[in-house]
């Protein structure tokens, strides 16, 4: 053990009788193994939902435990993950009792850990009780508190202990393996990004609307809300003046919206239709309001442009790009993507998704995008990245699965 790690241990031990983290152990134990996954930082939470949901499948007798940082925001609850209990908590604060107290309780079959934000203390105890540690979706260099030269004895020390590491990219590999990484466990993978399951589509729903458009241009909005309809509304007018036959279908976040948002349009002169009153969008319709639930499928499967919204005004967070990407739509977003910034950093590097900053710059995005060829590829380069983030999964599953079934990996 390096000097650093042994300073920052004995710090860990006297800061351990400041802290109170009792909450973890008011919640019971489930019987079994149970797998532990650490997420530490905000954007790893939704692969990580996309992680359980799959190793959920196969290994039906485990047990879920989740921790992340305080006040990370978790949209949808883990335990809708799967059917196996599936619990949530604060990580215990870095601090050898703490630490000490939380494994003692939890004893976890497995550690996977999302991200390279390092708990030195965390990492050593896990190490110390032979619990095998994981770290997936390394996409930068190692820090403890958010800082990579915060001490090169600890991390250097810490990263070692991890049996295995997956990272995103070979330069990440090697800026891990000059940080301490142990060369026989770390590989590049790619990252294991929130890969959604194809949306279901009726094949006689798509050809019926197919038949419908009659080769008419579409282009999608989808999750949009009142704040931004304004200028995506905006933005079509302004693309239909080169395209008369341009439809857009609007599907807005809250599908209840559809006959408020039907009465706007259609008081401001616009020619609508609502999928909700199964009114079909014949050739005198501009705007086909997409107020049903669990069709989404289908609107991506017909419109080869889709911008997501929930990300054109300040405060937004944006939505994933990942169903859109996977079923070969080109996609355009708002620059308020917090939720979402490094997949869309990917994709926007990639050329398989383009930031739009005001109506103009989308209108103009749209009718570029009218152009087949540049669509299309566009909607190549996003399937090749969803395809890539899809085999990072299923890496870690079988390894996961390795892990924790030693006998049949041999």
């Amino acid at each position: 053990m390096s000097l650093g790690l042994r300073l920052y241990l004995a710090a860990a031990r006297r800061a351990g009788k400041s802290h109170d983290d009792g909450a973890s152990k008011r919640l019971a134990r489930p019987t079994g193994r149970l797998v532990w996954l650490h997420i530490s930082d905000q954007q790893e939470v939704s692969s990580i939902q996309v992680l359980i949901r799959n190793l959920a499948e196969d290994l039906t007798e485990v047990s879920f435990l989740v921790t992340t940082p305080k006040n990370t925001h978790v949209e949808t609850p883990f335990q809708e993950c799967c059917d196996q209990p599936c619990l949530h908590l604060a990580a215990p604060a870095d601090a050898l009792r703490q630490v000490a107290e939380f494994l003692d309780h939890w004893q976890p079959s497995i550690a996977i850990w999302a991200g390279s934000a390092l708990r030195p203390a965390l990492v050593v105890e896990a190490h110390a009780r032979a619990i095998p540690l994981l770290m997936l979706n390394a996409r930068t260099r190692a820090t403890v508190d958010g800082h990579s030269l915060w001490n090169k004895g600890v991390i250097r020390a810490t990263l070692g202990l991890f049996n295995h590491i997956l990272v995103s990219h070979e330069t990440v590999k090697t800026r891990l393996l000059r940080q301490g990484a142990d060369s026989i466990g770390i590989m590049t993978s790619g990252l294991l990004e929130e890969n959604a399951t194809t949306l279901f589509c009726d094949d006689r729903d798509r050809d019926a609307m197919a038949e419908t458009l009659a080769a008419r241009p579409v282009w999608l909005a989808t999750c949009t809300d009142r704040t931004e309809e304004a200028l995506i509304v905006t933005a079509h007018r302004a693309a239909s003046r080169l395209s008369h036959r341009l439809l857009l279908v609007l599907a807005p976040k809250d599908t209840a919206r559809g006959d408020d948002i039907a009465r706007i349009l259609t008081d401001d002169g616009w020619q609508v239709a609502q999928r909700s009153l199964d009114q079909e969008p014949d050739e005198h319709v501009q705007i086909l309001i997409a107020d049903t639930d669990d069709e989404m499928g289908l609107w991506l499967r017909i419109a080869p442009v889709c911008f997501m919204g929930n990300s054109l005004i300040k405060g937004a967070t944006g939505c994933s790009p990942n169903a859109a990407t996977s079923l070969g739509s080109a996609v355009l977003h708002g620059p308020f993507i917090s939720k979402y910034i490094l997949g869309y950093a990917r994709l926007d590097t990639a050329g398989a998704a383009r930031e739009v900053g005001n109506a103009t710059q989308l209108a103009a995005a749209v009718q570029d995008l009218l152009a087949p060829d540049k669509a299309a590829e566009m909607a190549h380069a996003g399937w090749e990245i969803s395809t890539s983030g899809a085999e990072a999964m299923d890496h870690a599953i079988a390894l996961i699965y390795d892990v924790l079934n030693p006998q049949e990996a041999l």
